[in-house]
């Protein structure tokens, strides 16, 4: 969603949580506008998203899990009730409306490559094996439900977001590994509700503390795969010269640590880590691929895409062969 929010349509959702207009800001955004604000309780995260994107009740399932998470220990920003009570708010005219929701405003700044220390990557995996730990818990309390992994449309419509040359050689791979992956055993000890973006961007660094952000991905996915995304974004370097391999090594092994010291998953999960990178590594083609469509591509994307394309046809995994 990149076109600009319509100035009535924001200040009707800043008055839903009872923000201060002088406060707001623009933050930026992709599939959602984002917004600062400050409201009765202190500053917040407004974002305005396209419905068709995601619905008012999926956006209610996020929050009501995300509400769960958080009283059991997970350190994430807890979504904000508007005034009538809900978690998910319809704004503006048909065919042009958003649908508006808030969350607490976490301290702390994105990570960085430069917080790639065994320190982050420890509290990195330990951050996801509290939320994995929590999860195997939950029973939704509504009948709202999130999407399962493969129901996305970046999944479910590859070939056509693809150009005609790349509908074969990149969506037939993806089909082919989303049918592999879909034969796997989805049961509860390894298999639920999880983040699937836990990247650099959607991690805060506050002191020693990390905080994760935007749940707007979550769905249905097996745990190995929210490992794997971490590890794919910190392997992958499009607009540098590639991360020394001591350093991933090093990263990986604490982050594994980190990650079983709050949650149990067995060696048979973790050996699945690899093809879920791979999963992410076409998937965030296609999506980047769609995104061009629309608008022109920054530097990172044009970059990933000139970059990965060649690993992606030799078929080479995404971590370094020799790391």
């Amino acid at each position: 969603m990149t076109a600009p929010v319509d100035p009535a349509v924001l200040a009707r959702a800043l008055a839903l949580y009872g923000a201060d207009p002088a406060t707001c800001r623009f933050l930026g955004g992709f599939e959602s506008q984002v917004f600062e604000a400050r409201g009765p309780g202190g500053a917040l995260v407004l974002k305005l998203g396209d419905p068709e994107h995601r619905s008012p009740d999926a956006v209610e399932a996020e929050c009501e899990w995300l509400e769960f998470l958080t009283a059991r220990g997970v350190r994430a920003a807890p979504p904000v009730r508007a005034a009538d009570g809900r978690y998910a708010s319809l704004l503006g005219e048909p065919g042009e409306a958003v649908c508006a929701r808030a969350y607490a405003k976490a301290p702390g700044a994105p990570l960085s490559a430069g917080d790639l220390t065994p320190g982050v990557a420890t509290a990195w995996g330990r951050l996801l094996g509290r939320l994995h730990a929590a999860t195997r818990a939950y029973v939704p309390p509504s009948a709202r439900r999130r999407h399962a992994w493969h129901e996305d449309g970046d999944f479910a419509r590859a070939r056509e977001l693809l150009p005609e040359d790349e509908r074969e050689p990149i969506g037939g791979r993806i089909e082919r590994l989303v049918a592999e992956l879909r034969a796997l055993p989805t049961d509860p000890d390894a298999f639920g509700l999880v983040h699937t973006d836990a990247h650099f961007g959607n991690v805060l660094k506050d002191g020693d503390a990390l905080t994760l952000i935007d749940f707007d991905d979550c769905a249905y996915e097996w745990f190995a795969s929210d490992l794997g995304i971490v590890l794919f974004y910190v392997a992958i370097d499009p607009l540098g010269p590639g991360r020394p391999i001591e350093l991933l090594r090093t990263f990986r092994d604490r982050f594994l640590d980190g990650y079983a010291r709050e949650n149990a998953l067995s060696a048979r999960w973790l050996a699945e880590i690899d093809r879920f990178m791979k999963l992410r590594e076409l998937v965030l083609y296609t999506a980047i691929r769609r995104v061009g469509r629309r608008e022109a591509l920054d530097a990172w994307c044009r970059a990933y895409l000139e970059r990965r394309k060649p690993r992606i046809l030799g078929d080479r995994p995404v971590w370094p062969e020799d790391g």
